[in-house]
């Protein structure tokens, strides 16, 4: 007797969790061979153990596949969203990066090189406490209070987090030039 189920195959990145991204993202990393990276696509972005993927008839494989494919070439969203909600609490980006604390810088610097989409956002997401329009202000920080909310972020799309790290690594590749170019004129005058 043949089993048969339904397979959700995401066809815009909205429907894909930070979790679940960051778990494709380590899934295939390293990977060379085009069936594993198949499969394992296959197995994490459609929530199918791999030994289900691997006894699929290679016709079902083929459209899960194409689908995916669709989405993977359809661009993340890259523009930061000030706003959101999550289990009915607002939370907003950090106002003035400009004002970033010393342990908040340390602690988005470490979770961005460990590629944590969801630790670095329950830094720069936090609870709104005063609104007025466009405007706001959020909790101060704390890292033992805030670091623990990371686990709502990871339920929210990607979507939402991706720009976060655009504009972190896009601010790093900025500092990183910007210090090239001062060392380079310290150089020339000396």
């Amino acid at each position: 007797m043949k089993k048969t189920f339904e397979i959700d195959i995401p066809t815009i990145w909205d429907d894909v969790s930070i979790k679940k991204y960051q778990n494709y993202i380590d899934a295939i990393k390293d990977l060379v061979d085009e069936r594993k990276i198949i499969i394992k696509t296959i197995s994490v972005l459609c929530s199918i153990p791999e030994y289900v993927v691997e006894v699929m008839k290679l016709k079902d494989l083929k459209i899960i596949q194409e689908n995916l494919q669709k989405l993977i070439n359809h661009p993340v969203n890259k523009t930061i969203i000030n706003k959101i909600e999550i289990d009915g609490i607002k939370y907003g980006f950090h106002p003035n990066l400009d004002e970033l604390t010393l342990g908040e810088f340390v602690d988005v610097e470490t979770f961005t090189k460990e590629n944590d989409i969801a630790k670095m956002m329950s830094i720069l997401y936090r609870p709104i406490v005063k609104e007025d329009g466009n405007r706001y202000d959020i909790e101060p920080y704390d890292f033992d209070v805030h670091s623990i909310n990371s686990v709502k972020f990871e339920r929210l799309s990607i979507n939402v987090g991706n720009a976060i790290v655009v504009f972190f690594w896009t601010l790093g590749q900025e500092l990183l030039n910007n210090f090239h170019q001062s060392s380079k004129v310290v150089e020339k005058n000396q």
